[in-house]
């Protein structure tokens, strides 16, 4: 989007391979909603206007630090584990979605 602090500019220039002269000098003029797509999924820079969002603002920043945490916690490693596992000396059913298997 618009950039016009020349260091976040030049920043831009070796972080993206195909930002040139021509590109970085036109990051200033950007009007609001203006974006240059670069990168790995389109051949050459691409300039597009970003639409107003239509729905309404809902989410909330989550906590990931503390969910990445409680997500790998001992017990909750080892309960998945448990959830995981094969089944082990119970019968398998017989059928399958309606149909014998017998």
């Amino acid at each position: 989007m618009r950039i016009v602090n020349p260091v976040d500019q030049d920043s831009l220039k070796y972080g993206v391979e195909a930002a040139g002269r021509d590109l970085l000098k036109e990051l200033p003029a950007l009007t609001k909603g203006q974006v240059i797509i670069s990168g790995a999924c389109v051949n050459t820079p691409v300039l597009c206007q970003v639409r107003k969002r239509i729905t309404a603002h809902g989410g909330e920043t989550l906590n990931a630090p503390a969910l990445w945490q409680a997500y790998f916690q001992t017990h909750q490693v080892e309960s998945r584990k448990i959830e995981d596992a094969p089944l082990v000396g119970r019968s398998r059913p017989k059928t399958f979605r309606g149909v014998s298997i017998e």
